[in-house]
């Protein structure tokens, strides 16, 4: 993907700073959740919050101008989408000209239609081609990765895969090197105690970007799980992809713990109060900017910009999916 500006000093700092700003103009009926994701996500753009905060509004007012009547990006998950294309120099007209040329290519690979989630992966694939168009090269590589994950679980790969395998196609090993590896991660974790299915599998898809032997990357896994445990906070499956992202760190669990756990206390001080998953995942995402950059690694931080946008591609994913979720419940209960 694009590499984006240095990765700042204050991450917390910075965030509180530019959920404020975004916040400052939510209104009654707006989500918060998702300008938290979206603040989370512009961390790293240049500018004063105030600024960054207008670029990402009026990305989000262009995208909602766009996206016509019931466009899949008329839902508050366009600030979090806005936030991407502000931090990645990009334009909404020329994003969803891309989407639209893009899906034709999905379609003639016989690819199944995705939603919202072929939109973020055509996003990641546009990212990664530094905002070129999108080839049938890449499309068949997204393809042959995503067919991958099937054969080792089909019954749990899904279009909610779609913006993973586009990640996964930019790394450089073949498609069947990258499932064989992500399934030995799966296994490694399961063996290790953590249960099976979708939140487990995106774990082990990120945890391939961490280069790192699947036994290693279960024993830091189940050391941090363990670290939280012993202070009280409990490891639900919704937090397996947070608890990936805190595995890449090079650090000793006890202190990662310490970072997120103060963290997570800010956190629970943000207007409206996030619920207890929201203030773990956002503790989590500050903590790994924090101490990502204490031994001065360059490669590491190029890595942490990839392993940032992956997880605010997921933050969308997820904002997504609960939207739909609640769209479900007030449709059931209007029809009861």
């Amino acid at each position: 993907m694009n590499q984006h500006p240095e990765l700042v000093t204050a991450p917390l700092d910075r965030f509180c700073d530019l959920y404020e700003a975004l916040n400052a103009d939510r209104g009654w009926f707006g989500d918060a959740s998702s300008l938290r994701f979206a603040a989370m996500t512009a961390v790293s753009c240049p500018g004063s919050p105030q600024e960054v905060a207008s670029s990402i509004r009026r990305m989000a007012e262009e995208i909602n101008r766009l996206s016509g009547w019931f466009g899949e990006l008329k839902s508050p998950l366009r600030f979090i989408i806005a936030a991407i294309l502000v931090l990645n120099r990009d334009d909404a007209s020329e994003f969803l000209a891309e989407v639209k040329r893009a899906r034709e290519l999905f379609r003639h690979a016989n690819l199944r239609r995705g939603g919202i989630y072929e939109t973020m992966a055509i996003l990641v694939m546009r990212l990664q081609n530094d905002l070129q168009p999108i080839s049938p090269a890449h499309v068949a590589r997204f393809q042959a990765i995503y067919e991958e994950m099937k054969r080792h679980h089909w019954w749990l790969t899904g279009p909610d895969d779609f913006p993973a395998c586009a990640i996964l196609g930019g790394q450089e090993a073949p498609p069947a090197e990258i499932g064989m590896k992500i399934e030995e991660i799966y296994q490694s974790l399961n063996e290790s105690g953590f249960s099976t299915g979708d939140p487990l599998q995106t774990a082990a898809n990120l945890l391939y970007l961490s280069r790192l032997d699947p036994v290693t990357v279960a024993n830091r896994y189940s050391e941090l799980a363990d670290r939280f445990r012993k202070n009280g906070v409990s490891i639900w499956q919704s937090d397996y992809d947070e608890l990936a992202i805190l595995t890449f760190l090079d650090h000793p669990a006890g202190r990662i713990v310490d970072y997120v756990l103060e963290d997570r206390r800010i956190m629970e001080r943000l207007t409206p109060k996030p619920d207890r998953s929201l203030t773990f995942n956002l503790a989590a995402s500050i903590t790994f900017l924090e101490l990502v950059q204490v031994d001065d690694n360059l490669e590491a931080i190029s890595d942490a910009k990839a392993l940032m946008d992956m997880q605010s591609i997921i933050n969308a994913q997820q904002a997504a999916a609960a939207a739909a979720a609640s769209s479900a419940a007030t449709t059931s209960s209007a029809a009861s």
